[in-house]
């Protein structure tokens, strides 16, 4: 698409960027951020990695407010719902074998953004 910034850009990332990795202080400020595991990549794919870590609220109202604070160069082209049920597939696998308690919940939340796609 011609004008369209390039998706070739690339940026070290965290890696393992899920909320098991943010520390808190005791007024919920975000402080830290620990146990990188370093990529090279796109920071939507940092920013997609946190949104899926947890089964709540795995909803396009959740996450398009901190997508539309990356710079149009920090994106590229991108379709969102495709990219977060990528995300979602990776955390799915994740799950079953770490957290099985939480599979119905990514379930729903791959039927909630593959109807997106459709």
């Amino acid at each position: 698409m011609a004008g369209s910034p390039q998706r070739n850009i690339k940026y070290l990332l965290h890696g393992d960027f899920g909320v098991h990795n943010f520390v808190f202080a005791e007024n919920g400020t975000l402080t830290g951020i620990i146990d990188p595991d370093p990529v090279v990549g796109e920071p939507l794919y940092d920013l997609i990695y946190a949104f899926c870590s947890s089964p709540d609220r795995l909803t396009i109202d959740t996450i398009l407010p901190a997508v539309d604070k990356l710079s149009p160069e920090m994106t590229g082209e991108y379709e969102l719902n495709r990219e977060v049920l990528q995300g979602l597939y990776f955390r799915i696998a994740t799950c079953i074998r770490h957290h099985p308690e939480d599979l119905d919940q990514y379930t729903e939340a791959w039927n909630y953004w593959l109807n997106r796609v459709r």
